[in-house]
């Protein structure tokens, strides 16, 4: 229930934050039905510079009403304008990244729950002696100053976003959290050892769309209550496409399960339920998204209509940086949850797998421009340089293989030394270019 709760908030989140304005407008309209009408005594206890006349109330809302409605319209149209910025300037997946940042959304939320606040409390007005003192006006005077403050954050941050180095560091921060955390995790799990299952048994998805998550909490529980000796053993990636009865998981068994039938089927449809499956991808604890984004934004640099090989470099490096870290163990499995007799396994991509989804498009289409070229070599050599021990010979037969590709596209010999200069010395000083224990401590 609780997976499903919050799958819904996040597939509704954009909605949910706008409406929640309109909420608050209602709390607040509440609170003047309460002191304006219900009870007016209440107000004796409040400060006269609280209380405005009936004359002033009404003109005030008036205005304000009129105001919220013309900033909401400018603040959609401005959205739209750095949505299109971003679309024509990076990726159309970095879009759906602004969105879901503070004072975006929420902004246009608090411009609506102020007209309708506004507008509400203007038809109450009308009907209130005019020799009453209202403390509505005084309600929408603190909303329009807290509605001012709001945009000013926003403006703060569209000028900040729309710079392209900007935006590079936010991916790379909110990637760089992410690889950490499951980094750690990998350096933690341990599998069963020397333990041979009697049975495993294939789970199938129980509907189409991308895997959104593993619901290890309520996975565990389930084989717990069987009291069995178990592995889950996740295949699928996260963010992969799956359609309604394909292959996802399997159950390796240490003991025999002892259910049959139907009894077995609705088993098995229960751990299905566990494996999330959702609509789109899970943008908020997946890793390869935000990676997937500046490999993106590294594509749109190298196009001939952008033609912007620095940024496509500065990408190459914070990729490299991200590898580096995820390289920080041989493991590429994490164990989600466990105890002593039950374990939920996640299988990641392994240290080919990444190196090759990361850099294959853009050795493709960067391989000609020497610059690029240089970036990418100089990207693997730091991957080699942060990575652990045991995976640095996997990282350096690609950049070997990488470094022929880029050779074979100079047209120079020029562009060729230099390019040779970078890998002899790969070769001769990749070991002493720097410190290991100082690489692998967070930046």
């Amino acid at each position: 229930m609780l997976s499903k709760i919050k799958l819904f908030y996040y597939n509704n989140r954009n909605i949910i934050r706008i409406t929640r304005y309109s909420l608050i407008s209602l709390i607040l309209l509440v609170i003047t039905w309460s002191l304006d009408y219900q009870n007016p005594e209440l107000k004796s206890k409040l400060p006269e510079v609280l209380l405005l006349s009936s004359e002033v109330t009404s003109s005030f809302l008036s205005n304000l009403t009129g105001t919220f409605l013309t900033v909401t319209t400018f603040t959609f149209t401005t959205i739209l304008t750095v949505l299109n910025k971003y679309s024509g300037s990076f990726t159309p997946r970095i879009v759906q990244d602004f969105i879901d940042k503070p004072n975006v959304l929420s902004l246009f939320g608090v411009f609506i729950g102020g007209f309708f606040y506004t507008v509400l409390a203007l038809f109450m007005v009308q009907n209130i002696d005019s020799k009453i003192p209202l403390i509505s006006g005084t309600i929408a005077i603190f909303y329009a100053i807290a509605a001012m403050i709001s945009f000013i954050l926003f403006v703060r941050r569209v000028l900040k976003d729309i710079k392209v180095a900007n935006v590079i560091e936010t991916i790379y921060n909110n990637a760089s959290d992410l690889i950490e955390e499951e980094a750690n995790l990998r350096k933690e799990s341990e599998r069963f050892v020397n333990s041979q299952p009697v049975d495993e048994i294939k789970i199938f998805a129980n509907q189409t769309g991308y895997l959104y998550e593993v619901d290890s909490k309520n996975l565990l529980a389930q084989l717990k209550a069987k009291g069995l000796k178990s592995e889950v053993v996740v295949e699928r990636k996260v963010g992969d496409y799956l359609s309604k009865g394909m292959y996802i998981a399997k159950l390796r068994m240490m003991e025999d399960l002892g259910l049959e039938g139907q009894e077995k089927k609705e088993f098995l449809a229960k751990l299905a339920d566990c494996l999330v499956i959702n609509v789109s991808k899970n943008d908020v604890k997946d890793y390869h998204h935000e990676m997937t984004n500046l490999i993106e934004i590294a594509l749109m640099a190298l196009s001939p209509g952008v033609n912007d090989p620095n940024t496509a470099r500065t990408s190459i490096g914070k990729i490299s940086m991200l590898l580096g870290k995820l390289f920080s163990t041989n493991n590429f499995y994490v164990v989600l949850d466990e105890d002593d007799q039950t374990k939920i396994i996640y299988n990641g991509y392994t240290v080919q797998e990444e190196l090759y989804n990361s850099f294959v498009q853009i050795v493709h289409y960067g391989k000609e421009d020497p610059l690029v070229a240089e970036g990418i070599l100089k990207g693997l050599y730091l991957v080699y340089m942060i990575a652990d021990k045991s995976v640095k010979g996997q990282v350096k037969e690609y950049l070997d293989y990488v470094y022929k590709i880029c050779l074979d596209a100079m047209d120079t010999e020029m562009n060729r030394e230099r390019l040779k200069a970078i890998h002899e010395d790969f070769e001769k000083n990749r070991d002493e270019q720097s410190d290991e224990e100082l690489m692998s401590e967070p930046s």
